[in-house]
């Protein structure tokens, strides 16, 4: 696929690093200094309005972000990451004592916490193992009851690129009155979503990895509610923001006194200041992305990551990854001494990951089959 942006960081390595941060195309930099500009002419007084134009770029960042992942505008929120969207979501979703919350072992820390956290409201927690980094379907249909609360998974499994059956695992949850509530934090900006089909019920993400919504420095969050569930739950956190205000009198200490009750739709979930920099980016990087159109961005990964696997395992290395290109997004190659390899590999301009007993190789749409060709060169070297 032919690159329409420029990504400088790309020029001088091979970046495979994608799952740990997304490069930025030199369009979004340049919105990022156009911003920066207007804040420091705001911060010294020189301007009062040099913000103001960039409001309705972050208001329309949400609108893109529905469109990359198959969603209606009315189904996202702004959050101040994926850790907080997580948290807004399953403190809301009713867990009662003797109801259990299923996930797996290949969760990344922060979802395993979460999902841990719901002993304290009485639920049993439901670990399914994984082997050689894989679960299949069919241990979700033993693990999940009539007293399954929700299902949490990460999609794919953040230190090697599993794809889960999403639809399958929906089914199944939905049959036991149970929810869905997926992480795609690794998978939102690379895979072709059509979440509204997916029977995903709750998402949340960052933005800072396949979006390239910017560094973590400057980087939000989004997160997706079905939009039968939005006016069913109530955020256990709130601002003014999120209530909708009746005055009913001037009390005598001075202060206006409301009747509150929670907003309709989405924005009851908006419960936390926004960083503005953060969407103004993101709303570029969408851009990008949907110019390049999803399913090129996919079948682009697709396509390196198929060379990197067809290589690795020609070359006798074992994967902690699906071999199947329909179960990956990126991959993981087994190996005694990930962070030794990874550091070598550093040294000949290679940016990869050690994770879980493995490297993480994790490129995006910008990489090609012909920097796979070089890191296959490289890698045989590196992990000798």
């Amino acid at each position: 696929m032919k690159l329409k942006d420029e990504f400088p960081s790309s020029k001088n390595q091979i970046y495979f690093n994608t799952a740990v941060m997304g490069l930025l195309p030199e369009s979004t930099i340049k919105v990022i200094e156009g911003f920066s500009v207007d804040l420091v002419a705001e911060l010294r007084g020189e301007t009062t309005d040099g913000l103001a134009a960039w409001a309705d770029k972050r208001l329309n960042s949400k609108k893109l972000f529905a469109e990359v992942i198959g969603a209606k505008e009315e189904e996202v929120a702004f959050v101040p990451n994926c850790t907080t969207g997580m948290n807004t979501i399953c403190s809301m979703l009713p867990v009662k004592p003797g109801e259990n919350v299923v996930s797996t072992d290949l969760e990344f820390p922060m979802g395993a916490v979460i999902v841990n956290n719901q002993t304290r409201r009485g639920a049993e927690t439901r670990f399914l193992k994984g082997k050689k980094g894989i679960v299949e379907t069919e241990a979700f249909e033993r693990a999940v009851d009539d007293d399954t609360a929700f299902v949490y998974l990460d999609n794919p499994g953040w230190f090697n690129g599993l794809l889960f059956d999403v639809e399958a695992i929906a089914e199944i949850a939905h049959d036991h009155g149970a929810y869905l509530v997926v992480d795609p934090t690794q998978s939102f900006g690379v895979k072709a979503w059509e979440i509204d089909r997916s029977g995903v019920d709750f998402a949340a993400t960052s933005t800072y990895k396949w979006l390239m919504g910017g560094y973590t420095q400057i980087s939000a969050g989004l997160m997706y509610i079905k939009e039968e569930h939005l006016e069913s739950f109530q955020p256990t956190y709130l601002t003014g923001g999120s209530m909708e205000k009746t005055q009913i009198e001037d009390s005598p200490e001075g202060y206006t006194q409301y009747e509150f009750k929670p907003r309709k739709g989405i924005r009851r979930f908006e419960v936390a200041s926004r960083s503005e920099v953060s969407y103004v980016a993101l709303e570029n990087s969408l851009k990008v992305l949907l110019d390049h159109g999803m399913a090129n961005v996919e079948g682009q990964v697709r396509k390196v990551d198929t060379r990197l696997v067809d290589g690795l395992l020609e070359e006798g290395f074992e994967l902690q990854t699906p071999v199947e290109e329909g179960r990956r997004i990126y991959l993981n190659m087994a190996h005694p001494d990930p962070a030794k390899v990874v550091e070598k590999l550093k040294a000949e301009g290679v940016v990869v990951s050690p994770r879980v007993g493995g490297v993480r190789i994790s490129p995006h749409f910008y990489n090609t089959v012909e920097e796979a060709e070089i890191f296959l060169e490289k890698i045989v070297k590196a992990a000798m």
